[in-house]
């Protein structure tokens, strides 16, 4: 069995005097551990079809779909280098337009 710390004497410690614990090893970082943030390659999309939202007007919208449903959507969205909520826009707009409603 290990020997047990001394106690630390919390109430004497204040910010100028508080320092890392002898033991405590201080990491930093190597480029080995920082790792690039790695996208999917995104499909051209042209900039006419999405549409851009501000999200300070946004309401919330919930409803369920089955998992397969989620993954291809997020997958598609990512894809195109899309917000879900751009994708939702897009694909309203897309039916809106091939149902022949009017704006």
């Amino acid at each position: 069995m290990s020997a047990k710390r001394p106690a630390v004497d919390l109430m004497a410690l204040t910010s100028e005097q508080a320092v890392p614990m002898a033991e405590a090893l201080q990491r930093t970082a190597t480029p080995a551990d920082v790792v690039p943030e790695e996208r999917v390659p995104a499909k051209k999309v042209a900039s006419s079809k999405v549409q851009h939202v501000g999200t300070a007007n946004l309401e919330a919208l919930a409803f369920k779909v089955p998992p397969s449903f989620r993954k291809r959507f997020r997958s598609r969205a990512a894809e195109a280098d899309m917000k879900l909520n751009e994708l939702l826009f897009a694909a309203f707009d897309a039916w809106e337009k091939q149902q022949q409603f009017k704006k």
